[in-house]
């Protein structure tokens, strides 16, 4: 079957693997070594889809330097690590679809706020390195999602148009991002939060997981 040339990237956290709850149980025990007080508004506020270099100074304050943003980084990311690996399983028909994108040549990206470390940690584990053409993460861009920069590099490596890609994604700054980026998403509502789902609101569609899609199915979701 012909397809119109196009390309689909897939956010990571939260929409390829269910690691949200990890990754908030890290952030709250660490607050709790440093006796920084944390709620659910504040973790809203100050952490939720954030990348790192904005979550440390939000936390710690404006004045921390670059060493002691990748210190607290590589403690809080170790402690999800950790948490995270025994429980670890793509989101339902994840791995379904990335090999039928493959089988019809259609390129694939993977493109996270979070660091390096994170990002190989979920492909390799869940074995789909090899079923990604580019990979983006929040070390290689000057400044994380909710800013286009991540997706645009992906379509970048993925030597597409933006307006040809599609974006997975679960959160309210990937919707902005995507949308900013000038790219058509699928918001992904596994175990996206709610709240965040209120920003989807030109989704080209809202999906609960990856089960029963196609290539030719978004295909036509792709901007002409």
């Amino acid at each position: 079957m012909d397809y119109k040339e196009f390309g689909v990237i897939f956010d990571i956290d939260g929409t390829m693997v269910n690691n949200t709850p990890y990754h908030r149980q890290a952030w709250f025990d660490l607050c709790r070594r440093y006796n920084i007080p944390m709620d659910h508004d504040s973790y809203h506020q100050k952490i939720h889809a954030h990348s790192n270099d904005y979550i440390v100074p939000a936390l710690f304050g404006p004045d921390v330097d670059h060493a002691f943003i990748r210190r607290i980084e590589n403690e809080k990311e170790s402690l999800y690590r950790q948490t995270f690996k025994p429980f670890m399983k793509p989101t339902p028909g994840l791995i379904d679809l990335l090999e039928k994108l493959r089988q019809a040549s259609i390129p694939c990206a993977a493109a996270s706020n979070s660091p390096k470390e994170n990002v190989d940690f979920v492909l390799d584990e869940l074995n789909v390195r090899h079923l990604f053409t580019a990979i983006t993460f929040r070390d290689l861009v000057s400044v994380g999602k909710p800013h286009p920069e991540l997706f645009l590099k992906a379509a970048e490596g993925l030597a597409l148009a933006p307006h040809r890609c599609l974006v997975f994604e679960d959160s309210a700054s990937g919707f902005q991002a995507a949308r900013a980026a000038g790219m058509s998403y699928v918001a992904i509502t596994f175990c996206a939060d709610p709240h965040e789902l209120t920003e989807a609101h030109d989704a080209a569609a809202v999906r609960r997981d990856f089960i029963d899609l196609t290539p030719a199915a978004l295909s036509a979701y792709i901007k002409d």
